[in-house]
């Protein structure tokens, strides 16, 4: 497996091997007023420690009112810049390269942090429900973005991720099951998406050739087939890498996988966008043990392999996994016991308990 731990570029960042921390929110860990604390800068050091390449710090918002969870972090005002240098600088001496992923839920929003949440046009399917944006707004997302980038890059980090996946507010303009605006940012392919190359051009402008900026897309708005195109057209833009996940829904992009693929449709989502790209591409979800990671990356698959519960359950799995020595598997417990505090996680418990 020695092209696992060979070393790669982003943009003009060189990352040590092709192994990932994607986004994750560790819910509870910072409080209502958004703020970094002890307990995050030891998580991201603990995991950086382990051997990993690249991690991405869990999605940041841009706006109190764009919050996913009131307990979520914060990049809205100037404030947060001294608790997240923190974090990146913790990461950084541990010998690894750091990204913080910049999001805004649209819809999504909890009812506790937006009392009227706003999308790409009204909707309302029962579950989900949000007004339509006005232009002015639009054009405020768009800054509050290119400020929290601005403050990112302030606080040391390598590059930013904008969010662009999991039903959040970009993807509810690029998925045409709830974007019917008739305006310049709805309708056509290429409206679909100008949110998000706006927001794209701003941060460039804003923060410089040498910062990177990424993007998390799905591979299944409106479908496979679109998502390839908007790949492509993202990596056109000037995006430095795609980090391919699901979009607005759970809809599957791919209807039957080989019979060889170790791994679920939404990674195989992302092995088919590498194939008509040219920029790296980070593949995610439920990858879980060596064998997966060694498929995908010994035959160039993909460029990296985000580890997302596989590290929550074991904090050294890269170095177990390098030294060839007992891995903690997740056991997916449902749900997972990360969504209310990652202390009560069986293997962090049995972890505790062997020191």
């Amino acid at each position: 497996m020695a092209g696992i731990f060979e070393p790669r570029y982003i943009r003009k960042i060189k990352i040590e091997n092709g192994l990932a921390l994607p986004p994750m929110v560790a819910f509870g860990f910072a409080d209502e007023s958004g703020m970094v604390s002890d307990r995050n800068v030891a998580h991201y050091s603990r995991i950086a420690q382990n051997g990993i390449g690249l991690i991405i710090v869990e999605a940041t918002c841009i706006s109190p009112e764009g919050r996913l969870d009131s307990r979520q972090l914060g990049i809205w005002d100037d404030s947060f810049i001294d608790g997240l240098s923190r974090i990146s600088g913790a990461v950084h001496e541990a010998g690894s390269k750091v990204f913080i992923q910049l999001h805004h839920a649209g819809m999504k929003a909890k009812s506790d942090v937006a009392k009227e949440p706003f999308t790409s046009s009204d909707y309302d399917d029962g579950r989900m429900k949000g007004r339509e944006m006005t232009y002015e707004e639009i054009k405020r997302v768009i800054s509050q973005f290119r400020e929290a980038a601005i403050r990112a890059r302030e606080a040391g980090f390598d590059g930013v991720e904008i969010h662009g996946a999991h039903g959040y507010l970009l993807t509810q303009f690029f998925n045409s099951k709830v974007n019917k605006r008739t305006d310049q940012y709805g309708g056509t392919f290429e409206n679909r998406n100008r949110l998000a190359a706006e927001i794209y051009e701003d941060v460039r402008e804003a923060c410089g050739d040498d910062f990177v900026i990424g993007i998390r897309v799905g591979s299944n708005d409106d479908n496979l087939e679109e998502s390839i195109e908007r790949a492509r057209f993202f990596e056109k833009l000037g995006f430095d890498y795609l980090h391919v996940s699901t979009g607005f829904d759970g809809t599957r992009s791919v209807d039957e996988l080989p019979e060889d693929f170790p791994c679920n449709w939404i990674v195989y989502g992302g092995v088919k966008i590498k194939e008509n790209v040219g920029i790296p591409v980070i593949g995610v979800n439920m990858i879980k043990d060596e064998n997966q990671i060694g498929y995908l990356l010994n035959n160039e698959l993909l460029d990296f392999v985000a580890l997302g519960r596989a590290q929550l359950a074991d904090y050294n799995f890269v170095k177990h996994m390098r030294n060839n020595d007992k891995i903690l598997y997740c056991l997916e417990c449902k749900p997972c016991k990360w969504w209310t505090d990652g202390r009560e996680c069986p293997r962090q418990i049995q972890a505790a308990r062997q020191i």
